[in-house]
């Protein structure tokens, strides 16, 4: 069988909507930045591996080509035959037929694995996700760790609409925990509830922890701290 003309643009579609969908759902479970994403990656992969199977359907089953490394019989075999005439489409597509569906659930595993935690120096945080809003422009998270060495912290991601990641900081989640209240423009409202302390207006040496105190006159966005009794 070979694939002339708008089948094989088709095909190329399909294994495109499909190879794009399986990482993109490996991507959002990874993350957990939106899961309308994910379900909209996830139908992408989905219909792209039927349709790409319904193309592929009249394959012959021309039989896996294997290869077996003894010395004395040492080659390539196909349907317990030795495999002497060349590799041609209906090899190639048979074998596309068959491996679709792992090599599409190997590229969703390993999509989610290669971005979830967000990092290595993550792993070994326990971590979950207290706070998640949409603004006009993005999304924006809060995840709580707790650090055996340091304790409870927080970091506040804030990402753009094409969920890439624009900015983090980190701040204290010990005493009380934070709140994203509201991001308007370039300024972030976060609250906590009863905060040590009698500052219903809270700087940022109270509140942001290491790096992101240090160099907060070179953040891209204006953070706002407020104390709620």
């Amino acid at each position: 069988m070979k694939l002339t003309g708008h089948k094989s643009l088709f095909l190329g579609i399909a294994l495109i909507m499909s190879f794009v969908g399986a990482l993109g759902a490996g991507v959002m479970l990874g993350t957990g930045l939106n899961w309308w994403l994910f379900a909209v990656f996830a139908a992408m992969a989905i219909f792209g591996s039927v349709w790409a199977s319904k193309i592929l359907k009249p394959v012959p089953d021309v039989g896996i080509i294997i290869k077996y490394k003894f010395p004395k019989d040492a080659g390539y075999y196909q349907k317990g035959k030795r495999k002497t005439a060349p590799v041609n489409d209906n090899d190639i597509l048979y074998h596309l037929k068959m491996f679709l569906p792992f090599i599409q659930i190997g590229m969703f595993v390993f999509a989610a694995a290669l971005f979830s935690g967000g990092g290595k120096h993550q792993s070994h945080d326990a971590q979950h996700r207290i706070g998640f809003i949409s603004f006009n422009g993005g999304q924006a998270e809060l995840v709580i760790f707790n650090q055996s060495a340091i304790g409870l912290y927080a970091d506040l991601r804030i990402y753009n609409s094409e969920a890439e990641h624009i900015e983090s900081i980190h701040i204290r989640a010990e005493d009380a925990t934070p709140t994203i209240d509201s991001i308007k423009g370039k300024d972030v409202y976060v609250s906590y509830r009863k905060f040590p302390g009698s500052d219903s207006i809270l700087p940022y040496d109270r509140v942001m922890l290491g790096e992101s105190l240090i160099e907060h006159d070179n953040l891209k966005f204006n953070y706002h701290f407020r104390n709620i009794k």
